[in-house]
């Protein structure tokens, strides 16, 4: 049962959202709000982290802005140091990189200071994240590996899935199977043991796309249909739109750009409505290929240059590059 938000409101906010119950944390805020009823800081921060993991960006960069400014009128440096993150996570979803490396670091640099090893892994997670998309590819795996070691000191479930899903990318894009395979099963492990609907959609999403990459294309379906249950249930659009990203890049490798293009396009419509970059260049580019497969050339160039420019704008020169090459006459 949801308690009332007067009622020690931070604590029951954060126990909903260690649960992955986000939708709740949102509800209470829009009862607060219909009652005009100012939101401390932390509550603020709360609910940003609520709606920003539902793929409300827009709401949960207005909190998250609101909440820095309280924690800065009360020179709390733990309070500044969550918000930073929140809102670099946000500028990374929306592809602003720059931005998003700036409040990275800065976050990082208040953890050191206030030796919050938690925060420390975060933000060296989400760095990592950063270098993998512009190219640094042993930079953005030494940055994931320092995280997971704090985190499995730390014993944190859900960084230690979200870390393992970041290490199986990295593996899965250098070829290196058998370790995209481990670590995409470990973060699907970690990420029940934190039960959080949403973080497990995301680690089985993972794990789908290294069975694609690896040709076990049975275990992904099964994968992806249990990721988007799981992401509906925990009403993330933005997570079951990257199952259809997926699921198109199954399809074609079955040889059905028919269905690779259905998938891509469902993909890339919800990416562009949250405004997440970098799914929506991923779609684009595969519907992309799909088209070109279905020798519907006008509308291939169109989505290749709609992925082009995505990525330009991410500066994610790995997506570039395998975009390019794909664009080359056969």
């Amino acid at each position: 049962m949801i308690q009332p938000i007067d009622a020690d409101p931070v604590t029951g906010l954060r126990a909903l959202l260690s649960q992955g119950r986000y939708r709740e944390v949102l509800d209470l805020y829009a009862g607060a709000a219909a009652r005009d009823t100012p939101l401390p800081p932390a509550v603020a921060l709360a609910v940003a982290t609520a709606a920003t993991r539902l793929g409300s960006l827009t709401e949960g960069e207005s909190l998250a802005t609101s909440a820095l400014g309280g924690f800065r009128q009360q020179a709390d440096d733990d309070g500044r140091m969550r918000c930073l993150n929140l809102l670099g996570a946000i500028a990374f979803e929306r592809g602003s990189l720059d931005d998003a490396t700036g409040q990275f670091t800065s976050s990082l640099d208040l953890s050191r200071s206030l030796a919050d090893l938690q925060y420390t892994a975060r933000a060296s997670n989400n760095l990592g994240s950063v270098a993998y998309l512009r190219g640094h590819v042993e930079e953005s795996r030494s940055l994931f590996r320092e995280a997971l070691l704090a985190y499995l000191r730390l014993g944190d479930r859900r960084g230690m899935a979200e870390t393992y899903h970041n290490l199986g990318i990295v593996a899965r894009e250098n070829g290196e199977m058998e370790d995209a395979t481990r670590a995409a099963e470990r973060a699907v492990r970690h990420a029940r043991l934190a039960g959080d609907p949403a973080l497990i959609a995301l680690a089985m999403t993972g794990k789908a796309d290294t069975a694609v990459a690896d040709g076990a294309f049975e275990v992904a379906r099964e994968d992806l249909d249990l990721a988007e249950e799981l992401a509906v249930k925990a009403g993330d659009e933005v997570g079951a739109g990257e199952v259809n990203r997926v699921r198109a890049a199954r399809w074609l490798r079955l040889g059905d750009p028919e269905r690779a293009l259905a998938a891509a396009k469902l993909g890339r419509a919800t990416a562009e409505r949250f405004g997440s970059t970098q799914i929506q260049g991923e779609c684009a580019a595969l519907a992309s290929r799909a088209a070109r497969l279905l020798q519907r050339t006008e509308e291939a160039a169109g989505f290749s240059v709609e992925a082009e420019r995505l990525f330009q704008s991410l500066g994610a020169i790995l997506h570039l590059a395998r975009l390019r090459e794909a664009d080359l006459p056969q």
